[in-house]
């Protein structure tokens, strides 16, 4: 038996075991505590082990100068380093959105990549520059099934001899490909359903039967034929119902808007997130506000998802394992509220959103030029 064989062996024995020790073995409404004791015991087929300073069971840590967080499980390095982040939710009860942002927030404070939830099935999330998305990425969802490749495979990633960013990075950027291959999926479906593709498809009959027929009676059949390439189960909208969410992510990111904004006549041409930046600095020289004001006037509803403006210390917490903050965080482009409160601007503006600016800025009394 080779040694690769053998070890995949093993690993499967030990998702068994997990299998075993997280769903067969315990009762349908046993508790979060007595669950966590459960998830220990599969830390040790995984040989990470509490004696020996493996992981921390709800660890405090300070935050800032008055807050603490006490994440369920972080799993440390020989050197004490922060590996990942486990948060623990009772099986009986469906993982959802609010537990998911739970963990985010632990990887988020505790600066971590990677977070593993825990309850009815195993979540593993990525926070890192591989990925654009705002929150942390689902990477893969892990249901106790013995035959699970998915099991097997977490075994090898997450076990004290294995654990590997190396390896990480390369199981996170082949379940990105995986996510990402929607969207090619989707531009695949524009290239079939486009007429220039009708167009080829008549030339391939007509290459099929050169070996049988001319090609002058071909070209007269062909001219009294049309081909029509159609979606199965399409939307009203004639989408593929199975591309549609993929249709309107792709649509929103690739339609460009290049508009360009004068404030006041001073000439310079702004793109969207520097005009906003640009504005802002402009309407705080004027009303120098405390910060709490200022968000009353530049409302998170007009940005959307990130919001107008945002403390510094809350953007640095929440994007930092990114290197694009969503946000203007050079010296020169933090503002500060009369307050004293350091902030920034958010940088993620196009069309959908701009115009809430842009009136805003003209109901302020600024004179505002799209060119």
């Amino acid at each position: 038996m080779t040694a690769n064989v053998k070890n995949i062996k093993m690993n499967k024995e030990k998702w068994e075991e997990i299998c075993f020790l997280l769903s067969e073995s315990i009762v349908t409404a046993i508790s979060e505590s007595d669950f966590e004791q459960n998830i220990i015991q599969a830390l040790r087929v995984l040989n990470w082990k509490a004696y020996s300073g493996d992981f921390q069971i709800r660890p405090s840590f300070h935050i800032g100068a008055s807050n603490r967080i006490t994440p369920d499980i972080v799993i440390n390095s020989p050197e004490k380093r922060n590996l990942f982040v486990i948060e623990i939710k009772q099986p009986n009860i469906q993982l959802n959105t609010k537990f998911q942002q739970q963990l985010f927030s632990y990887m988020r404070q505790l600066k971590l990549e990677y977070g593993v939830l825990i309850g009815q099935e195993i979540q593993i999330f990525y926070d890192g520059d591989l990925t654009e998305h705002e929150d942390p990425v689902l990477l893969e969802t892990i249901e106790f099934e013995k035959e699970s490749e998915k099991g097997v495979k977490f075994v090898e990633l997450f076990s004290k001899e294995n654990f590997s960013y190396d390896s990480l990075k390369i199981f996170t950027q082949n379940s990105l490909d995986k996510i990402n291959r929607g969207t090619e999926q989707k531009i695949l479906w524009e290239k079939i359903l486009s007429p220039d593709y009708e167009l080829k498809v008549l030339e391939l009959i007509k290459l099929d039967f050169l070996n049988k027929y001319d090609g002058e009676i071909i070209d007269n059949v062909l001219q009294g034929l049309s081909v029509n390439i159609t979606a199965k189960n399409t939307t009203e909208n004639g989408i593929p119902k199975i591309q549609e969410n993929i249709y309107k992510q792709f649509e929103s990111k690739n339609t460009k808007d290049h508009t360009r904004y004068i404030i006041n006549g001073m000439g310079t041409k702004l793109a969207k997130n520097r005009f906003v930046l640009e504005f802002i600095r402009a309407f705080l020289k004027e009303n120098p506000l405390d910060f709490r004001s200022l968000k009353n006037v530049f409302r998170d509803e007009y940005q959307g998802s990130t919001g107008v403006i945002n403390k510094l210390e809350l953007v640095e917490t929440k994007y930092a394992n990114k290197s694009n903050k969503r946000h203007f965080t050079g010296n020169e482009d933090i503002l500060t509220s009369s307050d004293n409160v350091k902030f920034v601007v958010s940088t993620e503006w196009g069309k959908g959103n701009i115009e809430n600016i842009v009136d805003l800025a003209r109901k302020k009394g600024f004179k505002i030029e799209e060119v």
